[in-house]
């Protein structure tokens, strides 16, 4: 599955603006076959922000036009042009249904610039033009994924539509935002050619993990036991009533026996749920005192407790922490730290542990006189990925800060990464983040001039090496390995 356009008049996550109220959802999937390669294409439109016009039977109906153009080379390749009606209704003033279109359309391999126009037909409007890069490499000589499709409903086939697949009736589910009436995550794929890489049994495992830092929610984790087959239509389900607001990709896993991984796919999706403290879902102290170390019957604990949660906190957490911690009563703050541990960790006291001594450690050595251990960078990124590798730290060179560099063979799910911390107070420990090659940090170009920039001019940000660099070694350092 990739990419979801949302035609709207309001402006969300994920979304485009359009001149009218005419709201209308897109998404796509390639995949592979014995025939052909082929995109499939899903669009949904809102019924009742269509104009609906009365037909010669004297019931109503909506009409949208469709216009999709496939381009190589500024030459068109292929394109499809026609009208989506909605189904018939006797009354514009009650329910009106929402209504989808799928359509498959044969493609070769290669790279293409996608153009689809929406429009309304009962309106004036000139549409909606919406761009997008698609690109299909299917190479039959290794095992390979088709795109994703998220699934609302499935059902058995009785008569074979554009919707069937494998023997079921696919009604797609044309969003990535999962709000909190919806909690069931259904979806398709197909992986190709596993009979070139497997000659016994081997695992397919899909799990939710979150975006930010690949962290796997437990909770949300099923494997099963496959055969090698040319092709293999899967449909999966995850239960994500107790997954809470955040931003999450759905990872499909292939490994063989000894559990190495042979290859993935994943989808990114959003969350909408928040936790609700009602006096129904109140905690009971004794769970917490049985499981977790220690007082919670101060809030000026609890509230620590929550707040050096922030550096493997997800995105909802943060939220919390950041701008609902200070002023929230401690039946909340117990419920939330209880929920986080139980969401996050098979083991939630233990890791608790195992944390809170991870935390004292930080807050001796990494705190300042008005920070401390967690909420520094060092603490945070100590915290966050764990224990580096090795640390180059320097305190006398002639042109430069105090820095440290710290190497990770792994960061989350990233290899070999950096990050280079520097102190421009040449006193205390006040140790700030300057740059990293990790996605999702802090990244600075010309951070080797910023760490010799007292004997730098910073007019020049093209430049990215120091004016003098006699006796440095950090560049060095960080090429190293």
């Amino acid at each position: 599955m990739k990419k979801i356009i949302v035609i709207i008049l309001v402006v969300s996550l994920n979304s485009l603006a359009y001149s009218n109220e005419l709201d209308a959802y897109f998404m796509y999937a390639v995949f592979n076959s014995p025939e052909k390669t082929y995109i499939e294409t899903y669009i949904s439109t809102i019924g009742k922000t269509a104009v609906f016009k009365q037909t010669e039977s004297g019931k109503y109906q909506a009409e949208i036009e469709i216009t999709m153009l496939f381009k190589q080379n500024d030459s068109i390749v292929t394109f499809r042009k026609y009208n989506l009606l909605s189904p018939e209704i006797d009354d514009t003033l009650k329910n009106v249904p929402n209504f989808i279109d799928v359509q498959r359309i044969p493609l070769n391999n290669g790279i293409y610039n996608f153009e689809l126009l929406i429009r309304d037909k009962n309106t004036d409007s000139k549409g909606f033009l919406f761009l997008d890069i698609i690109k299909l490499e299917f190479k039959n000589e290794k095992t390979e994924f088709s795109g994703i499709q998220l699934i609302e409903e499935l059902v058995e086939t009785k008569n074979e539509s554009v919707i069937s697949k494998n023997g079921y009736d696919l009604v797609p589910y044309i969003s990535d935002f999962y709000p909190d009436n919806l909690n069931r995550l259904i979806f398709y794929t197909e992986i190709y050619n596993t009979n070139l890489d497997f000659t016994d049994d081997f695992l397919i495992k899909y799990f939710v993990e979150r975006y930010e830092d690949g962290k796997i929610i437990d909770q949300l984790s099923r494997f099963k036991k496959q055969k090698p087959q040319k092709v293999i239509p899967l449909v999966g389900e995850l239960n994500i009533s107790e997954l809470y607001t955040g931003n999450y990709n759905l990872v499909i896993e292939l490994r063989d026996r000894e559990n190495e991984l042979i290859t993935n796919k994943k989808i990114f999706f959003q969350r909408s749920k928040f936790i609700n403290f009602d006096d129904d879902n109140k905690l009971a102290d004794y769970e917490l005192n049985l499981i977790f170390d220690g007082d919670f019957e101060s809030a000026d604990s609890l509230r620590e407790y929550i707040a050096c949660l922030w550096p493997i906190a997800g995105t909802s957490e943060r939220n919390y922490i950041n701008y609902q911690l200070n002023t929230a009563e401690k039946e909340h703050m117990k419920q939330f730290f209880y929920e986080f541990w139980h969401k996050y960790s098979p083991n939630p006291g233990e890791d608790w542990r195992s944390y809170k001594a991870q935390v004292d450690y930080v807050n001796k050595w990494y705190k300042t006189s008005i920070s401390k251990g967690y909420e520094t960078d060092r603490g945070r990124i100590y915290l966050q990925y764990g224990t580096p590798n090795d640390i180059y730290k320097s305190q006398h060179e002639p042109s430069a800060y105090p820095y440290e560099i710290w190497h990770y063979y792994e960061a989350g799910q990233q290899r070999n990464r950096k990050f280079v911390f520097y102190n421009q107070s040449l006193v205390g420990e006040n140790f700030e983040l300057l740059h990293s090659n990790v996605i999702g940090e802090l990244q600075t170009p010309n951070w080797e001039r910023y760490l010799s920039k007292r004997n730098n001019s910073l007019y020049n940000f093209d430049n990215t090496e120091s004016d003098d660099q006699w006796g440095s070694r950090a560049r060095e350092e960080f090429d190293k390995r």
